[in-house]
């Protein structure tokens, strides 16, 4: 196994070299896809793109925190125990945050990984804040850095697979297009498994279609150990299994009158499950922790979670599925993408590499989506698997077209690769002026050293809060009243805030904003819907109670503020495909009116008032 490993590593990497040096296109093009992915990686630093980012990052620290605490194999086990089971991503990242542990130990500060536990246990704030600052930004910069170099390693393999579908136009083709889609640029702008699984996702492909025409067994073996690890990131690359078997049956179908050897290999399919399934198991630390059923756990939840609507919107599969695709491709490239399935039919009934290709991208896209039919909410990185094999159908559609009629066929690659730019490029440029970071940035600024600032958020995600400033927050309702502490529930801490009289006080849409919308507007604005919290956000803003007055506004202003329709000049589905910063519904990162963010700065005292009434 060991010799098979090696040789494949040779020749993947005489075949990288080979592609750089016979294609004077390659490296430009994989070095828009490092710029594309990377450009300013660093946002929101050192909070989080995601909630689910805080999680990827934190499993290896407190893993590392338990084996400091008390060195040995059960307390390392012990630690990946106690956190969240999301397989392969402790692994990756944290090897990506080694440098960060050993500077850690030098400097002494190893203690703020074992205190982990238990400041997580307070509050999602004092999680945060506890740990120094320099530990968060390094082991997010770090980690997404990991992340673009697999999104740099995706647009490759696709190249790869492209080329050896057809020729290298279509295999630059994919590579560009797949280096200009907007959502898959998202997930490449934080740290989680999405990226690192469609890289393994699109090896298996590469090498389902290797083995469909040549029948090398060392290839088809690379295959089921990269689909192993493919799903060992994320449950839903299950597909590889599927993918793995309609390749072996293509290689029968091509090897004509040896059909018959080319389908009895039983050696063959039981290394490559024994492979596959061995990969999966490793690949979820937590397996050797609690065990198997540790596991088997986080499949149920995944199945279960995604009956379940979420994000406090309620729409049939077909729109959420429809929706990601126009968000994630942009209307233009979505377009395109469903023509070239149309087109690419035909070409199922012959035996040709390229045909094979189609067979893999179709079943996979289909695979995929009669999986997420079935799910109440669809969201835009669920689809991501989905995107370079329409990318893949699309380019080798325009590449057959160029090769045809390149008059007809040259200004529509033009006018598709230009769409795609703009829309991608205007979605990239946005993390530069989010308008959290613009609050944090000005409060950083205007803030002195010993102001406070006061959210009403439980997590620090959502929040735009440098790191380290003096801060309010629900998690802790202990405010003094009359020379005594009470702690108080949520709302009655907001409307004591008086009795706090914070230099700052920060509104945000996903909480405070969202009590001024119309009752009826989603599900959440109807359990947001409390008469007394009402009043008092609509006080702050009009500034006439509390002696506050609005400082500065981040981000796009929700029309019911002011008192308007939401509805937009374009309808829904049609705005996402041509706007990328739209809203988000559920965990994805926040864009649109979702990073509105209102600071408010007290202009003179605070008398307690009865707000009972």
């Amino acid at each position: 196994m060991r010799r098979v490993t090696g040789g494949l590593l040779g020749r993947a990497k005489r075949q990288f070299i080979d592609d750089i040096t016979s294609d004077p296109y390659l490296l430009y093009i994989l070095v828009l896809a490092a710029v594309m992915a990377g450009f300013w990686f660093w946002h929101r630093i050192p909070n989080f793109a995601t909630r689910d980012e805080r999680w990827r990052i934190n499993n290896p620290m407190v893993a590392v925190g338990f084996f400091i605490d008390e060195p040995g194999i059960d307390s390392l086990l012990q630690g990946i125990a106690w956190g969240r089971a999301y397989g392969a991503t402790l692994y990756l990242y944290g090897i990506a945050i080694i440098p960060v542990f050993v500077v850690a130990f030098f400097l002494g500060q190893l203690d703020a990984f074992t205190a982990i536990p238990g400041n997580q246990s307070i509050s999602l704030w004092t999680h945060w804040y506890q740990m120094p600052k320099w530990i968060w930004t390094w082991s997010l910069l770090l980690s997404r850095l990991t992340n673009v170099v697999c999104a740099v390693g995706c647009v490759y393999v696709l190249y790869r697979i492209g080329t050896t579908m057809r020729d290298r136009m279509t295999g630059r083709l994919s590579a560009i297009l797949l280096s200009l889609t907007w959502g898959f640029l998202i997930s490449a702008h934080e740290v989680g498994e999405d990226i690192p699984a469609l890289f393994f996702l699109l090896l298996v492909v590469y090498c389902g279609l290797r083995y469909a025409h040549t029948g090398d067994k060392a290839i088809y073996l690379a295959g089921c150990a990269s689909g192993g690890i493919a799903i060992a990131f994320k449950l839903t690359a299950g597909t590889s299994v599927l993918l793995l078997g309609i390749a072996y049956l293509l290689y029968v179908r091509n090897a004509g009158t040896a059909w018959r050897e080319a389908l009895i290999r039983p050696r063959l399919i039981t290394v490559g499950i024994v492979v596959g399934a061995a990969l999966i198991v490793i690949g979820y630390p937590s397996v050797f922790a609690p065990g198997l059923d540790r596991l088997l756990d986080r499949m149920q939840r995944g199945l279960v979670n995604k009956s379940q609507s979420y994000g406090w919107r309620v729409e049939p599969s077909w729109w959420w599925i429809l929706r990601g695709y126009l968000h994630g491709l942009g209307g233009a490239l979505f377009i395109a993408g469903c023509c070239s399935v149309v087109v690419s039919l035909p070409r199922l009934r012959e035996r040709t590499q390229e045909s094979d290709a189609i067979v893999l991208s179709i079943v996979g896209i289909g695979a995929y989506l009669s999986v997420y039919a079935g799910w109440s909410y669809v969201r835009t990185h669920h689809l991501l698997p989905t995107f370079p094999l329409l990318i893949l159908l699309l380019a080798a559609v325009l590449t057959r077209f160029y090769n045809r009629n390149r008059s007809l066929a040259s200004p529509l690659i033009v006018v598709l690769l230009l769409s795609s730019s703009v829309y991608a490029g205007v979605g990239v440029l946005g993390y530069a002026t989010q308008p959290r970071n613009e609050a944090t940035e000005w409060l950083r600024a205007d803030a002195s050293s010993n102001a406070t600032v006061e959210t009403y958020l439980m997590d620090p995600q959502e929040a735009a809060v440098p790191h380290g400033m003096r801060i309010n927050h629900p998690n802790y309702r202990e405010t003094p009243v009359d020379e005594k502490t009470i702690r108080m529930s949520s709302p009655e801490w907001v409307l004591a805030m008086p009795h706090r009289c914070p230099t700052y006080i920060e509104l945000t849409f996903p909480r405070a904003v969202q009590y001024l919308a119309p009752d009826d507007r989603n599900a959440r604005t109807t359990v947001l819907s409390g008469p007394r919290l009402t009043d008092y956000y609509r006080n702050l803003l009009a500034g006439d109670r509390y002696p506050y007055t609005v400082a500065a506004t981040f981000g796009p202003r929700p029309s019911f503020l002011d008192g308007k329709s939401e509805d937009s000049r374009l309808p829904e589905l049609v705005r996402v495909g041509v706007v990328p910063w739209t809203i988000q519904h559920g965990d994805p990162q926040d864009m649109g009116i979702d990073q509105y963010t209102v600071i408010l700065k007290r202009t003179g005292s605070c008398p307690p008032q009865d707000d009972s009434d």
